[in-house]
């Protein structure tokens, strides 16, 4: 699903987290072709990161490994990346999604809280307050965050309640970074996708649940990364300043607010 022309982030670079994940792989890959140079972080994923940049000029990318699960980690990827190339667009990617049942044990809806919350809440938040706070010093600058659909609604998976409680956070957060730094030329844009086809949204489904989930859904499959990564893309170009602060829906008419 091609949005973009091969010029659309040319002189852009991107700092894109989670490059390895479902979503990110394609992410990197529309991005690059759309003429920017793209920061790929990734935690443990190295080989999947590299994939999905191998068809770019190593001049146009850059792979970074680095573990976001502390405020501190967070800010000093910022910091380190942005020193040696200057970065335009920062896509918040990366999350993990750690089952907290409601019916489990307490030690694991504490530790799965906790895990979730460091990372796709408190290094997640640091390093977007970085990103916007260095674009608004120098006159402008994108981020574009990716949280969920169930940030709005709540997870229709009972295991999946700090999950939802993390997207819905960190989409607050991007609300009021829009809201306050929107005078200084910085958009921050959130993408909410329903039900993906890829990465944490099927992680450990058979093809049986596969289809019984898509089935379910007002389009009878799922969202494709295809489809989310264009959105982001077309997101990062900054063209429609007025956006900022807005929540892109991607489900596929099953949840319409």
């Amino acid at each position: 699903m091609a949005l973009l022309d091969g010029q659309a982030l040319a002189g852009r670079t991107v700092l894109l987290t989670g490059a390895s994940g479902g979503i990110g792989r394609v992410t990197a890959g529309v991005l690059a072709g759309a003429g920017a140079h793209v920061v790929a972080q990734y935690r443990t994923g190295r080989t999947q990161a590299e994939l999905a940049l191998a068809g770019v000029p190593p001049t146009s990318r850059t792979l970074v490994g680095a573990d976001l699960s502390t405020p501190q980690a967070a800010r000093q990827l910022w910091r380190e990346t942005d020193r040696q190339r200057r970065i335009d667009v920062l896509v918040l990617n990366a999350a993990v999604s750690v089952d907290t049942p409601l019916d489990g044990p307490d030690e694991q809806w504490d530790a799965g809280w906790e895990e979730t919350l460091r990372v796709n809440v408190l290094g997640a938040g640091a390093l977007l307050r970085e990103a916007t706070r260095a674009f608004a010093g120098r006159g402008g600058g994108v981020a574009v965050v990716v949280s969920s659909w169930a940030a709005l609604q709540g997870s229709r998976i009972r295991d999946a309640s700090a999950y939802a409680a993390s997207k819905a956070a960190i989409r607050n957060l991007a609300q009021t970074l829009a809201r306050a730094y929107v005078r200084d030329g910085v958009q921050v844009h959130v993408v909410a996708p329903g039900v993906v086809d890829a990465g944490i949204a099927v992680r450990g489904m058979d093809d049986e649940t596969r289809a019984a989930v898509a089935e379910g859904l007002a389009m009878g499959r799922h969202v494709t990364a295809d489809e989310v990564a264009a959105m982001i893309g077309v997101l990062a170009t900054g063209s429609c300043p007025s956006l900022t602060g807005s929540t892109v829906d991607i489900n596929g008419a099953s949840y319409i607010r």
